[in-house]
């Protein structure tokens, strides 16, 4: 059976463009007149656009995969193969593995709160995918789950459960 494959440039092309429409619509979404607020409705999709217009650009440009491989056999060709990217052979088994976390996160949101829920998926998914360190992985979820929390409780005014903590 043939598999078929767009190229990595083809699929940046077609990204930017959709970028780029995105982003256009996103631009044409009113603000509030009547009423002065920090975060106006169009804010974060314009970032999106912005950011996915960015990240398009970056992958025309990225070397293709094919091209670096052999770049690295020629650099180290004493070097190990690679392992998947999950703990599971099948690389099909990801996305339902990383779905399962998803429902996992959404389930523990309110009894354990927004903190120690997000602190355990993040630390939980980069076991999962293979991070070895698992020291940095507490350490990034813990600081970034105790970074949303105070930027949005305390700068956007939204109330998110505290589970156990007594913040």
């Amino acid at each position: 059976m043939h598999h078929f494959r767009f190229s990595q440039r083809t699929l940046a092309l077609v990204l930017g463009a959709f970028a780029v429409a995105y982003t256009v619509l996103a631009y044409r979404i009113p603000d509030f007149t009547a009423v002065e607020v920090p975060v106006q409705p169009g804010t974060l999709p314009r970032g999106l656009g912005v950011v996915l217009i960015v990240l398009s650009v970056a992958l025309f440009f990225q070397k293709p995969k094919e091209e670096q491989n052999a770049k690295d056999a020629q650099d180290a060709p004493a070097a190990a193969p690679r392992s998947a990217s999950g703990r599971f052979r099948d690389a099909r088994t990801d996305p339902a593995v990383l779905l399962l976390a998803i429902c996992g996160y959404v389930a523990l949101f309110v009894p354990l709160g927004f903190v120690i829920s997000t602190t355990l998926f993040v630390v939980g998914t980069a076991w999962y995918l293979g991070f070895a360190k698992h020291w940095v992985s507490t350490l990034v979820g813990l600081g970034v789950s105790l970074s949303l929390y105070l930027a949005m409780s305390e700068g956007l005014d939204v109330a998110l459960p505290t589970g156990p903590l007594p913040f």
